[in-house]
């Protein structure tokens, strides 16, 4: 979310609304959210903006205290609608046209998110850095793992499409934090809704299978040649959230970060499939204990 605070404004009749302060170094943030507003707002539900002065003082709908991640822990049986819609916006986001206010995904963006990870796991939280043959092992995998997926056919991409930057409104699936709307991989925004932070404790094959299957003929594609591409992004995305954890668990950021780590790794595991780049990588990982949790 970068520097800019959020309020909770309580108006006459019970009513409420959100204001949103940016400092000046977070003009750009500001505009960015109004280009994506403007081209979201007519064709998913996003919050409306009820007042923007331009000077960084923004009071948009307030859209509730429950998001995605909190309805979807609270009611295990209201799952499989709700993901299911979620991918519909996601579906709907992705044959949108790229408006051009962030520079698609590519190969620098996808690497450094690989090392700061790398990083991350082995030299701060294990204080064990890499081998020279690891590190290299690593880093043909990164390679190799950037390449392909950059391969994919891209698609409009939220970029932070989960569970708590989505709210359940009516029948609906509203969505905040779009400032970083940007062009990458078509399976992008599913991965993220399938597998993070909120639904690591409960989601399962079968329950994921079903909304790729769906969203994959909302787009069109075929199902199981998307899902294949889908694991690929997803293990990028895996490792990469393996660092943030990692980074905040050695910073001393909370046990929360420390209770998803072992779920995120074994996840990694999971995905590193039996291309020789991904084999080497998981022996590292192997020897390291970090799939055995």
């Amino acid at each position: 979310m970068g520097r800019r605070r959020y309020f909770r404004l309580h108006l006459p009749g019970a009513r409420t609304a959100i204001g949103v302060v940016y400092p000046a170094e977070e003009d750009g943030s500001r505009r960015r959210w109004v280009a994506a507003h403007r081209l979201l707002g007519g064709a998913v539900r996003v919050p409306a903006l009820i007042a923007d002065d331009g000077t960084g003082n923004q009071i948009e709908e307030d859209l509730g205290q429950e998001d995605l991640a909190a309805r979807c822990a609270g009611a295990p049986g209201e799952r499989a609608v709700w993901l299911e819609r979620a991918a519909d916006t996601a579906a709907v986001i992705a044959a949108l046209p790229d408006p051009g206010i962030n520079p698609p995904f590519d190969a620098a963006l996808f690497r450094r998110e690989l090392d700061l990870a790398r990083e991350a796991v082995f030299d701060i939280l294990e204080k064990r850095p890499l081998a020279c043959a690891e590190r290299e092992a690593h880093d043909r995998w990164a390679d190799a793992l950037v390449r392909e997926i950059l391969g994919h056919p891209a698609a409009l991409c939220h970029r932070d499409f989960h569970g708590n930057n989505l709210f359940p409104v009516g029948d609906q699936v509203a969505v905040i934090d779009f400032q970083d709307l940007r062009r990458g991989p078509d399976s992008y925004d599913l991965a993220s809704l399938l597998w993070e932070r909120t639904t690591l404790d409960w989601m399962d094959e079968a329950q994921a299978s079903a909304v790729i299957s769906g969203f994959a003929a909302r787009r069109g594609l075929e199902p199981l040649v998307f899902a294949e591409r889908l694991e690929r992004v997803l293990l990028q995305r895996a490792w990469k959230v393996c660092g943030t954890f990692a980074r905040a668990v050695a910073l001393g950021k909370g046990d929360a970060y420390r209770r998803y780590l072992p779920g995120e790794l074994a996840l990694v595991g999971r995905l590193l499939g039996d291309r020789p780049e991904d084999r080497s990588f998981a022996a590292v990982l192997a020897s390291r204990s970090l799939l055995s949790s």
